[in-house]
């Protein structure tokens, strides 16, 4: 009898620690960190402020992995340069199925009415459309460009969900912006939009869906797309004032467009090779002016108020500082160091906590964001993308 008794105190005990957990976390709390050298999701609880024990593993190659999230956060979606996607459940924290879309693939996006999955592919090109519910391929898109008589495939990128139930990418070697429809009949691409300039290696949607932004290699101009008015083409805006006395170094490649902030009316883009932020007017289009750097930036991520952008660096002189810029007077209001080669931030939702991949130090670091302290510091394995479950609420993410 009383061992009855002791099994059963045990065993409520158990079920009150779970459900005190899953009181204070819960997959609205759960932020999803890569880990580049093991192939593995690690996950940290935002409301309990610490790393949980489960991991997420043999996700294939996660270099410039991409993950997004069913709108219900039943699911979400790894995306690997290995061609590999991988749909976790939030709850259990387990892989609930893979398939190979590709060889290698760079970007994926869920569409507004969340039953289609984009996967934007580089080998052997082109754009896949998943059905969320069974992982199945229900339309491929093949991307090709000809190199005087011969058909060549090209790669696919910068895929985005787009308002109206939408995706839109950019295929890079074909030199178009395509916009897919997701009709009654079927996924098609609605419109094959030509870019001004050759070789757009990727692209992102402004916040409020309404523009596509498209960068180039080789060139310090950008392509924009109204995506409210197709007709109207794309116009090319120049990231430079020829006045300004900036080193002139035009960029091979911009820093991948993901690291775009927009905030006020104003987008500000990294510019690699050049310690500046070049600010652009969002409603001319228009070069504004620049922002004196300490180094050379990486990411740009606006604060949810829009008050703020936050700016990691490259160079190892630079690299573990984050420089934060006021958006109404353009000018840098603080310096942090916090850690050491800083791969990727974001801010929770309500702007409280800034959270850092700092990919040196093998940590993730959280930032109070009111006070610029740091408040957690948990060790990892080579942090790099961090993706929290709000992205299932952003259009573009």
């Amino acid at each position: 009898m009383k061992r009855l008794l002791l099994l059963l105190v045990c065993a409520s005990a158990c079920v009150s620690g779970l459900a005190a957990r899953a009181a204070a976390g819960g997959v609205g709390a759960r932020v999803f960190i890569v880990e580049r050298s093991s192939a593995s999701l690690a996950v940290y609880d935002l409301a309990e402020r610490r790393l949980l024990p489960e991991r997420i593993t043999g996700l294939g190659d996660l270099h410039h992995a991409t993950m997004t999230f069913a709108p219900d956060l039943r699911y979400g979606f790894l995306a690997t340069r290995s061609g590999q996607l991988t749909r976790i459940d939030l709850e259990s924290l387990s892989v609930a199925g893979t398939v190979f879309t590709s060889k290698n693939s760079i970007d994926n996006a869920i569409s507004q009415d969340g039953r289609f999955l984009a996967v934007a592919e580089y080998v052997p090109g082109g754009l896949s459309i998943l059905d969320v519910a069974t992982l199945q391929t229900i339309k491929h898109f093949p991307a090709s460009f000809k190199r005087g008589d011969q058909e060549m495939d090209a790669r696919v990128t910068g895929v985005v969900d787009g308002l109206g139930n939408t995706f839109v990418c950019v295929s890079i070697e074909a030199a178009e912006i395509w916009v897919v429809a997701l009709g009654a009949a079927g996924p098609e691409i609605e419109r094959r939009i030509p870019t001004l300039a050759a070789m757009p290696y990727d692209a992102m949607i402004t916040p409020d869906g309404r523009y596509y932004l498209v960068g180039h290699v080789g060139t310090d101009s950008v392509s924009v797309l109204d995506l409210a008015r197709l007709d109207a083409g794309v116009r090319a805006v120049s990231l430079r004032d020829p006045a300004e006395t900036f080193v002139r170094t035009t960029p091979v490649k911009l820093p991948h467009m993901a690291s775009w902030a927009v905030a006020r009316g104003q987008v500000f883009v990294p510019l690699v090779g050049e310690k500046r932020l070049a600010v652009v007017d969002s409603a001319t289009w228009t070069f504004a002016r620049s922002v004196p750097l300490r180094g050379h930036p990486v990411y740009a991520v606006r604060a949810p108020s829009e008050r703020e952008v936050w700016v990691s660096f490259s160079g190892d002189a630079d690299d573990s500082f984050v420089q934060v810029v006021d958006t109404e007077t353009l000018a840098v209001t603080r310096t942090l160091e916090i850690g050491g080669r800083i791969y990727h931030m974001d801010f929770t939702p309500r702007g409280a906590h800034v959270l850092v991949s700092a990919n040196r130090d093998n940590k993730l670091v959280v930032v109070d964001a009111n006070r610029y302290e740091i408040v957690d510091s948990e060790e990892l394995r080579s942090p790099s993308g961090i993706f929290g479950v709000w992205r299932a609420f952003k259009t573009g993410l």
